[in-house]
């Protein structure tokens, strides 16, 4: 037997077996084994030993311009619409998603920033778009509370003659439809929009700093914690709701390469090496309280079905093959074998 020869048949006896020891009852061994072996690497190697920063931010920057965009992100997008839309979740209470005391931190966060709010809300004042907006909501809302105290009044004898006038004399200066006071406050002067959206704002920012508005909130939810959820089928069409998915995507698509959002993805993978670069990498899996047996109850659990799939396809021996070939064909075996022979 030439030493060619010699060299193929120890090729083909060890991708043989290699291939029985992925497919057979060795596996879960073999698996174990690997997660212990990762885990001894864990134990001694830091993370900025393991990665570059600059490759991680250059895979991150890459995922950010190409996946969004991609056909497989569109597909996702539709899919999950229709699957948002079959209601999978089945009944179920705003309480089963989310329980009363959190409902009350997030009231508590809201309020907290009832001084930034009243800052951005005073800065819209000099929108002339939206100032204009206010004084005609503003506008609104007088006209109904004067229809609404007519009516009340009108049903008590002897008091809805002398509000009825009071009504008509008010409806002249503001107008039925809340026309005029739209155009006394927001087309006549840009001062009376702002004044408008002024007392709009100071409506606002008074209702949250109100001590009762965090009972209102929470009376609000024990009101309709333990109603059913409306089906998103019987609100809007598969359409509709394929619709905002694909607005929602185009958002994302945008807003990912934007240099903004790529200088705090690589801001954020420069704050996860400072706190954890310098340490074993084990100590990552810890603070995700991922133990060992965790990891090795998933990787004996899904490493058979993943190489026999890779067997089923006939690709698992050609890419052992393709892995050992080189060896067994390379002059430092031949030269071994030829001495053999």
């Amino acid at each position: 037997m030439t030493s060619e020869s010699t060299a193929q048949a120890l090729l083909d006896a060890q991708v043989s077996w290699v291939i029985n020891r992925l497919t057979g009852d060795e596996l879960p061994e073999l698996a174990t084994k690997a997660v212990d072996d990762v885990l001894a690497v864990a134990e001694n190697a830091t993370i900025s030993a393991l990665v570059d920063p600059a490759t991680v931010k250059s895979i991150a920057r890459t995922l950010a311009t190409n996946v969004p965009p991609s056909t497989a992100a569109s597909t996702l997008v539709e899919h999950s619409a229709d699957v948002l839309y079959s209601n999978p979740a089945g009944t179920y209470t705003l309480r089963d998603v989310i329980d009363r005391d959190n409902v009350g931190r997030i009231t508590d966060e809201v309020i907290a920033l009832t001084p930034l709010l009243e800052d951005i809300l005073d800065d819209l004042t000099h929108s002339p778009m939206t100032a204009a907006l206010a004084s005609r909501f503003v506008g609104r809302i007088v006209n109904d509370v004067i229809a609404g105290n007519r009516a009340v009044a009108e049903k008590i004898p002897g008091v809805g003659s002398l509000v009825s006038f009071g009504a008509k004399t008010a409806g002249k200066a503001i107008g039925k439809t809340g026309e005029q006071f739209g155009e006394l406050f927001g087309d006549a002067t840009a001062k009376g929009a702002e004044f408008a959206m002024g007392r709009l704002n100071k409506i606002i920012i008074a209702t949250l700093k109100d001590p009762s508005t965090r009972a209102a909130v929470l009376e609000v939810f024990d009101l309709y914690a333990d109603e059913k959820v409306g089906r998103l089928d019987q609100l809007m069409s598969v359409e509709d709701v394929r619709r905002i998915g694909g607005i929602g995507q185009d958002v994302v698509i945008a807003a990912a390469v934007s240099e903004p959002v790529l200088l705090l993805v690589d801001a954020l993978i420069d704050g996860f090496f400072t706190v954890y670069g310098d340490s074993p990498a084990a100590e990552v899996l810890d603070d995700l309280d991922l133990s060992r047996d965790t990891l090795v109850e998933y990787a004996v659990g899904g490493a058979p079905r993943l190489f026999d799939a890779v067997k089923q396809s006939g690709e698992l021996e050609r890419i052992v093959r393709e892995q050992l070939e080189p060896f067994y064909s390379s002059p430092e075996v031949a030269a071994i074998l030829g001495k053999k022979s």
